[in-house]
């Protein structure tokens, strides 16, 4: 049998090994969401009980905040393993629902959001996972801004990356004035488990970000300053408007 033909079979044993796993692990983090909600739903009837004292309420609420860590890595998660079929998606309209959904959070804080959609087409994608990514960046944003005088700019533009071949896409650009990453965490800010967050983060967020795009073939980067004048984040996403990687 011809090597490369022992490769191709290894290839594909390995890719359905891998979906496999990927169907055991929904499975397991559905139910694992199941039993959270379970417990989230105990955990709200404790706190409405007139009997519960102070002391209690403090822990419930300590209880809460680290159930609400465990959702969102069991959804950040699950977001890797189960997508939706591919489609044809207009990135506008997935900003536009996303900062609509955030719109709330940006007044409280009197943050002014700039949209700057030059790109109006449409890119195939998984709507779900792109959403997810979009969210991920948007909050992360917010909640570096200060609380007033914060801005954050969302822009898309036409563009094309040379990859072997010239890939026509779209570049999305979340830029914010806030105070910066410092140069020690850039290398750091993709890996799992690190958040800068102080207790408050998974640390799975942009990791699972850059995995979902790069799943897309395409590529997320950060651009930071930390000095004053000019000091902010910029992250770029850059999505083909096809997925085929050959094309």
């Amino acid at each position: 049998m011809p090597h490369t033909s022992v490769n191709v079979q290894l290839e594909k044993r390995h890719a359905d090994r891998l979906a496999e796993l990927g169907l055991v692990s929904a499975s397991i983090i559905h139910e694992v969401k199941n039993a959270l909600q379970g417990i989230a739903n105990a955990l709200f009837l404790l706190e409405h009980d007139q009997s519960i004292g102070p002391k209690s309420r403090e822990w419930i609420a300590v209880a809460q905040r680290e159930l609400s860590r465990a959702f969102d890595a069991s959804r950040q998660t699950l977001s890797l393993v189960r997508a939706e079929a591919p489609g044809q998606v207009s990135v506008s309209r997935l900003l536009d629902e996303v900062l609509d959904a955030y719109a709330g959070k940006a007044a409280y804080k009197r943050v002014t959001i700039e949209r700057r959609f030059d790109f109006q087409g449409e890119i195939q994608a998984d709507p779900g996972s792109i959403r997810e990514v979009f969210a991920n960046i948007v909050l992360n944003a917010l909640e570096s801004l200060p609380a007033r005088g914060g801005r954050l700019l969302v822009r898309t533009s036409a563009r094309r990356r040379s990859n072997g071949r010239h890939v026509a896409g779209v570049q999305i650009a979340f830029a914010d004035n806030g105070p910066g990453i410092p140069d020690k965490n850039k290398k750091k800010i993709f890996e799992p488990l690190f958040s800068t967050k102080k207790g408050k983060g998974t640390g799975l967020g942009l990791w699972v970000c850059r995995q979902l795009v790069r799943q897309h073939h395409g590529n997320l980067s950060l651009l930071s300053k930390t000095r004053r004048a000019g000091a902010g984040c910029c992250f770029l996403i850059f999505l083909p408007v096809r997925q085929n990687q050959n094309q």
